[in-house]
């Protein structure tokens, strides 16, 4: 740890593992979210039966932080039209991927074989606009926020010990 000066406050970016258990909880409650209004739309099912499978904490958790390294590396060099477009071909790369690993155990929680535009049923192109919307979220509010999220140090006094405010 970095000495400051007295009276000044020591922030540290949050560890990665912290970033993608956040980055893995917003992917897992939008996917409830998104399974709940599809449902509504497609059915007019008034219940809003949002679900999905715990596989999905993994998956958006490693997918968001993956997308995350691309931001910082992409953001001051290439435009944000372009940038979507990249995390969207990352999107359906990984869901691709994702979902022929977990089919080989039984374990895919997705289908969409009964949309027009789908590649062997683990991904479709119906859902690029959608897509391309919550990767729009997912740059400028998620990782943007995460990445200002700090941990703070409690003021020290001389001796190590923790300053109450107090005194």
């Amino acid at each position: 740890m970095v000495a400051m000066p007295y009276g000044q406050e020591y922030t540290t970016r949050l560890e990665w593992y912290s970033r993608f258990y956040l980055y893995a909880v917003h992917g897992y409650v939008c996917e409830v979210m998104f399974t709940a209004a599809w449902e509504f739309v497609v059915n007019l099912n008034w219940k809003f039966p949002g679900v999905t499978s715990v596989w999905s904490l993994l998956i958006y958790g490693m997918s968001i932080f993956v997308i995350e390294h691309m931001y910082l590396a992409l953001k001051d060099r290439v435009v944000l039209p372009l940038r979507l477009l990249l995390y969207l071909i990352w999107t359906y790369l990984w869901e691709f991927c994702t979902g022929y690993i977990l089919r080989q155990f039984n374990a895919c929680p997705w289908d969409y074989t009964p949309f027009d535009y789908d590649l062997f049923g683990l991904i479709t192109l119906e859902y690029a606009p959608c897509w391309l919307v919550g990767l729009f979220i997912v740059e400028r509010f998620v990782i943007g926020n995460t990445l200002k999220l700090r941990y703070q140090e409690p003021p020290r006094m001389g001796n190590g010990d923790i300053k109450n405010k107090e005194q």
